[in-house]
């Protein structure tokens, strides 16, 4: 009788024991499944929107793809972070079209790459854009705008996402970061979540336009913006 006792109680401890992990393995998952997060990399132009014509057979859309694929690849590694393109080829990619994937997919992080040109030949390295806090005035002045808390959050997210790729750029870029930069580009328009501009190197500039045409730079290039987007979702 006795051990009949002990046998029952065993069974029920094995079981209780077996339904513990069960939830405790339910509740892990869907711990994981809450902190997956959607990046959105937008390769800038294609198509026919050639952009900065780098040389006779290579462009801006060109480079940025390749940066891109290389950035998708390096983060998809990654249990946490889900990349999307708004294009995987040589694709038009109209603002209305671009809007609507961040609109469909409600990212984390819109990232967008370029390929800068212009402010003389000598103009070199790379410069990172996130939507500002204030507007211009008649006077030249900056007029802060009444912004929401959720907008603020927004920014402050841009700003510390800028301050990491500008730090892992500068090993590539060696001290020509040219800052970051408040301006609300073309491609931030409209979007409701915390966005960034990055400007690889120009390639107005002979040394710059060396490294961008280079495989081994692009991928260094997206590995240091994958490593600033897992450190900031570390």
């Amino acid at each position: 009788m006795r051990k009949e006792m002990l046998k029952n109680i065993k069974k029920i401890l094995l079981i209780s024991a077996l339904i513990g992990v069960s939830f405790f393995c339910g509740a892990i998952s869907l711990f994981a499944a809450a902190n997956v997060y959607t990046i959105i990399i937008d390769p800038a132009h294609g198509g026919t929107d050639t952009g900065v014509k780098i040389t006779d057979k290579i462009n801006e859309k060109d480079i940025t793809l390749a940066i891109a694929r290389e950035l998708q690849k390096e983060l998809s590694r990654e249990s946490n972070i889900k990349v999307i393109l708004t294009r995987d080829s040589d694709t038009d990619m109209s603002a209305e079209k671009l809007t609507q994937i961040v609109r469909d997919n409600k990212p984390d992080f819109f990232i967008s790459i370029h390929v800068n040109k212009g402010f003389g030949k000598y103009a070199s390295g790379f410069e990172l854009y996130y939507p500002g806090f204030g507007k211009d005035t008649v006077g030249g002045k900056k007029e802060i705008k009444n912004l929401s808390n959720e907008r603020i959050n927004r920014i402050n997210k841009s700003v510390r996402m800028s301050q990491l790729i500008q730090r892992n750029l500068d090993s590539i870029f060696a001290r020509k970061g040219r800052g970051l930069r408040e301006a609300d580009t073309p491609q931030m328009e409209g979007l409701s979540v915390p966005t960034l501009t990055v400007e690889i190197g120009f390639a107005s500039n002979s040394d710059d336009r060396k490294k961008i045409l280079s495989e081994k730079t692009q991928k260094e290039i997206a590995q240091a913006l994958a490593k600033s987007i897992k450190s900031f979702y570390r």
